[in-house]
């Protein structure tokens, strides 16, 4: 199987995965900004944005130290060493964790977002999940590093999810609208807890109940801490905007800007579906000096994840006003923020792969160095454009940021490694997204006056047959051949498993 193929395959794994995990997310965000409305949805997005800082804290850089201190030890007896240590070192700082947002709570929602007691209640009950959460981390990496993604996959994007979701639809439907913002994050970390720490004990044989046998291990720290402040730094750049429009406005902007985010971050799925078997194939050929090929994967990835994002990105930008209304009419003023965030995870999406290839080629403090820049620019003009512009000067900061990020990373990585993404073939997704672009926008005016939903199935059919029409016409090549190849191999596997159950039915 050639490296195409090999990149087709994992990443349609990945995709699948990833993909299910942000549906159901989305229809918890749809169904809470419906039912609870503006200012309970803005409470819920504050309250997650302060618990998943204080949780990236938390975990110490304990996941990915797991996942390498695992990945190094020979015999099962040094892997379950190196387990039962993490998770003991993680359960305690979870424990402190939670008893940190709990003493902060009052003061972060009195003196830094000005809200109500009830913000308070959200972020003092959302803090029990950390400690919960950490442990899933943790065991989650630790199945990982045994070879086996399937386990962190059902746990934390399909099982969690779900349990939120419908954790939301019981508590709102049989108690309050209250209830369906505080008790499913709580629930979902419990019992995603419970599941992923009984397939720890399957894979690696470590029992959850043995913990306190862990020893502390000063090597797993050392090498855990440094990744931890970059972990931290990159979810305060994903959360600054929400923090940020808190503190300088209200529950109910941040309500509305909820919603156009987590629907622009739809296209960062692409890059992570590619993320996870580009990342060890470059790191392969960094130590083999295979510079010719790193050069073609690094352009072929970025035109493949540019070819995928195309499409999404058009339909959302031409249907803005349609796809905020999914959410209710008081969000369709979210529209212009939606267009502003949904350009700037293009240009993630697209550039992304320039900061995986600076950590798996030995530059990780390249890349520490950038989202620690990056991080101070984003703070800094939203400082200057929130109290002016709301909701449009947080999504404008960080198109500024990303595109920022980008360009640097872009010549870093034409610096040190000699790669660019650029490339001739990057000029055919190009065309058949402006042809894709002008084709919606001629029937945009005849099916707007449709149903909401009705409208975005049309307006994607038409994009998503335009675009791959004329990327076929342009022509593919070996490469695209592999990405064919790869996808049908998944199909195929789809196929005899489902062959498989009919024959155990019957």
């Amino acid at each position: 199987m050639n490296n195409s193929t090999k990149i087709a395959k994992e990443s349609v794994i990945s995709f699948s995965g990833i993909g299910m995990g942000q549906i159901l997310r989305y229809m918890f965000t749809t169904l809470l900004a419906r039912w609870a409305g503006v200012e309970l949805l803005g409470i819920y997005s504050i309250s997650n944005a302060v618990t998943r800082i204080i949780e990236a804290i938390g975990k110490l850089g304990l996941d990915q130290g797991t996942l390498r201190g695992v990945s190094r030890e020979e015999e099962n007896l040094g892997k379950q060493s190196v387990i039962l240590s993490a998770l003991k070192m993680g359960a305690i700082s979870g424990l402190l964790s939670m008893l940190v947002q709990i003493a902060l709570a009052r003061w972060l929602s009195e003196n830094m977002f000005h809200e109500s007691s009830l913000l308070t209640k959200v972020i003092a009950i959302h803090a029990l999940s950390l400690p919960f959460y950490i442990i899933i981390h943790i065991s989650a990496f630790s199945t990982q590093a045994y070879k086996l993604l399937k386990y962190k996959i059902v746990v934390t994007e399909i099982q969690n999810p779900l349990i939120l979701l419908l954790a939301m639809l019981v508590c709102y439907f049989f108690y309050s609208a209250e209830s369906a913002i505080i008790i499913p994050v709580v629930l979902s970390a419990v019992i995603g807890c419970i599941t992923i720490t009984i397939l720890l004990k399957k894979v690696s044989g470590v029992n959850i109940l043995s913990v306190n046998k862990g020893m502390f291990s000063r090597n797993l720290l050392n090498y855990s801490l440094p990744i931890m402040f970059m972990s931290i730094l990159g979810t305060v750049l994903h959360w600054t905007d929400v923090i940020m429009l808190g503190y300088f406005t209200d529950s109910a902007t941040v309500g509305v800007y909820h919603p156009a985010a987590r629907t622009a971050g739809i296209i960062r799925i692409i890059l992570l579906s590619f993320a996870g078997i580009y990342g060890p194939l470059m790191a392969e050929m960094y130590v083999k000096k295979q510079n010719v090929e790193m050069n073609h994967l690094f352009k072929l990835v970025t035109r493949w994840i540019t070819t995928f994002s195309f499409p999404f990105a058009i339909l959302i930008l031409l249907f803005p006003k349609k796809i905020m209304l999914i959410f209710g009419n008081q969000f369709l003023q979210g529209y212009p923020i939606l267009m502003i965030l949904v350009s700037a995870a293009f240009v993630q999406a697209v550039f992304g792969i320039g900061g995986i290839t600076l950590n798996m080629t030995g530059f990780p403090k390249m890349n520490l160095l950038n989202t620690f820049i990056a991080c101070g620019l984003n703070i800094g003009i939203n400082f200057y454009l929130i109290p002016t512009m709301g909701g449009m000067g947080a999504a404008t900061a960080t198109l500024i940021t990303l595109s920022f990020i980008a360009f640097i990373q872009i010549i870093q990585n034409w610096k040190l490694l000699q790669l660019t993404p650029w490339s001739p073939k990057l000029v055919k997704p190009i065309i058949a997204g402006i042809v894709a672009f002008g084709a919606g926008y001629l029937v945009k005016g005849s099916i707007m006056p449709f149903h909401t939903i009705l409208t975005l199935i049309s307006g994607g059919f038409i994009i998503v047959i335009v675009f791959f029409t004329i990327l076929w016409q342009l022509g593919l090549d070996e490469d695209d051949s592999g990405l064919l190849a790869g996808i049908h191999i998944i199909l195929n596997n789809f196929k005899s498993k489902a062959s498989d159950k009919n024959e155990n039915i019957n």
